[in-house]
């Protein structure tokens, strides 16, 4: 048998393997073609890593290593690493066919890569849970107190209330200074107070009962008439 005629066999056994991932570019004169590599595992991934090897035989082969590409490639955490995978495995594999053991090695490792990026990304969503729990936790107990910020908050809280005390003191002091009209014109609600009680605005009107001065309207004064007032009763 020619060692073309075994690469075709070769072929025919990796097309009844990977029937949906292989397509064969051309036999002559040498097989060519390109294989699809994908995980072992058949979870739904958006992001699953993928491969797409193209492949070309020669007459040394499998004497010699194929010569093999990465003509495309999809989610790969380092395709360098990929490319020594094939090299590695080519060499170990020489005078006899490769493309099986190749194709089988490198799913594996997609799907340790797959597997991987999963577990990343489930740990971070719980470290995220974990956060907003922890976030949540702080909020509701409040904040805890230290001895450090303890005493932060007493010395302020001491400088306030002196500040507080001293106003009050020079507060205190002012008005006792204050005279009466000081006082009145330092605070115009007394004269406000003043008129609205007299008009009535602001609250309940004053009512004056007029029939309290009836009978000084019967009291004849005689205009002749002095008033003597004896300034002996008047304190000096």
């Amino acid at each position: 048998m020619s060692v073309k005629e075994e690469q075709l066999q070769e072929i025919e056994a990796i097309t009844s393997i990977y029937p949906d991932e292989i397509t064969v570019l051309s036999e002559d004169p040498y097989p060519e073609f390109t294989l699809e590599i994908k995980p072992t595992t058949d979870d739904e991934d958006e992001f699953k890593p993928y491969l797409q090897l193209q492949v070309k035989f020669h007459a040394n082969y499998p004497d010699q290593s194929p010569e093999i590409t990465i003509a495309d490639s999809a989610n790969i955490d380092d395709i360098s690493s990929i490319e020594s995978e094939i090299q590695k495995i080519c060499e170990e594999n020489l005078g006899m066919p490769v493309i099986f053991t190749l194709a089988s090695h490198l799913s594996e490792q997609l799907s340790v890569q797959a597997e991987t990026r999963q577990t990343r990304i489930r740990e971070n969503l719980e470290r995220k849970i974990r956060e907003e729990e922890e976030i949540e936790q702080k909020r509701f107990l409040g904040t805890c107190v230290s001895v450090e910020t303890f005493i932060t908050w007493k010395v302020k809280f001491d400088a306030e209330q002196a500040e507080l005390k001293q106003k009050v003191k020079v507060d205190e002091t002012e008005a006792k200074k204050l005279t009466g009209r000081q006082l009145f014109e330092k605070d115009r609600s007394l004269y406000d107070s003043d008129i609205k009680f007299i008009s009535g605005e602001g609250g309940e009107a004053v009512e004056v009962d007029e029939s309290l001065f009836e009978d000084m309207l019967d009291l004849e004064l005689d205009d002749s008439a002095t008033i003597g007032i004896d300034l002996s009763d008047v304190d000096q």
